[in-house]
């Protein structure tokens, strides 16, 4: 299989050499328009009767996972996997297939540590081993990098991660590409003010950098800076707009703050951000939107106290998407792009943005 296509802005990467049958593309379009939950049965009947057909098997995997994050309990994470692992047997060498798998599999870690198991060091191995797949198919994935060392950070010690394996991930990415390379030396930093203090001496170092300008917004979001967070997301973003996702994340911050203060300054804010995505993604998945539109109903309503916005909010939301995700994380655009395209941006497990 070929692959190619790799722009290195926002690590999107588009397989000419895949072409997925037409009932799969008709699923993946029928989902975007808001019934995954019918996707899943025309994957179930075009996989009956085209058993050895992998893209087949990952469009049911995203699907699935799609109803999982609408909080319904249709489908478990064990499933997903079970789909996910189809596609990668049947095509071992596509990229896009082994990344989804990865992270697949250490959503079961997480999901595992969440509900208070220790017990993971197994799935934990799985998962490891499954990133490290990602990097035979694509040696200098930066999303691929970062996440192995920040989970050997995370996880290390008695929950089977590894310091050791940490610091090779990162001096790997560090030699392969050197402004990613800045975000895995930053997962080394624990307090917020060595972070913040880490992207400010790299802001003063280097020239004009998406990368950099948005690890800086992001590090004073964690401190609570929503002000200076702005100024840097909103630089990141003139810098490289095909990454403009990460309004969502400035978004999500002004959200919590006016969640947890009542501050209706802050919930407009939040409002405006959202509003700036929209504004510069009219076409975005319907999915996403409708995530946008649910988290501005809630603002609405709990923190402006406009009940009547708030309604038509959600009615936008219900109108795109009745399987929008109920977490309060920013949608991963991976769900949601055609299945013959990776999504790779890079996006932290150990952080809140």
């Amino acid at each position: 299989m070929i692959v190619g296509c790799l722009s290195l802005s926002v690590w999107m990467l588009s397989c000419n050499g895949l072409k997925a049958d037409n009932k799969v593309i008709d699923a993946y379009e029928l989902r975007m328009a808001g019934h995954a939950d019918s996707a899943v049965v025309m994957l179930d009947n075009f996989i009956l009767e085209n058993p050895e057909n992998a893209v087949a098997y990952y469009e049911r995997a995203r699907a699935k996972k799609h109803i999982m994050k609408a909080g319904q309990g249709k489908f478990s994470i064990d499933e997903i996997i079970v789909d996910a692992d189809k596609a990668c047997e049947l095509d071992p060498e596509n990229l896009i297939y082994a990344y989804f798998c990865a992270h697949a599999k250490f959503l079961t870690v997480y999901i595992d540590l969440m509900q208070g198991k220790e017990d993971v060091k197994a799935k934990l191995d799985d998962a490891l081993l499954a990133f490290d797949k990602t990097l035979e198919l694509q040696a200098c994935l930066p999303s691929s990098l970062i996440t192995l060392t920040e989970i050997n950070l995370m996880l290390a010690g008695e929950y089977g991660g590894d310091s050791t394996k940490a610091e090779y991930y990162a001096k790997v990415l560090e030699d392969c590409d050197p402004n990613e390379g800045l975000r895995a030396r930053a997962l080394y930093l624990n307090d917020e003010a060595s972070l913040l203090e880490y992207w400010l001496k790299a802001y003063e170092s280097h020239e004009a950098s998406a990368i950099v300008s948005e690890e800086l917004g992001r590090a004073y979001l964690i401190t609570g800076d929503l002000e200076n967070g702005k100024k840097y997301i909103e630089e990141s973003v003139s810098l490289n707009p095909d990454n403009s996702i990460i309004l969502i994340d400035l978004a999500r911050a002004s959200m919590m703050n006016a969640m947890q203060s009542g501050n209706k300054d802050y919930g407009m804010q939040a409002v405006e951000s959202f509003k700036e995505y929209l504004e510069l993604n009219p076409n975005a998945p319907g999915p996403i939107k409708a995530y946008v539109y649910r988290w501005m109903s809630k603002i609405y309503e709990r923190v402006i106290g406009d009940q009547e916005l708030a309604d038509t909010y959600a009615e936008k939301e219900d109108e795109l998407d009745p399987f929008c995700s109920r977490a309060s994380g920013s949608p991963s655009l991976g769900l949601f792009v055609p299945p013959d395209v990776l999504s790779a941006n890079v996006k932290y497990y150990s952080r809140p943005y």
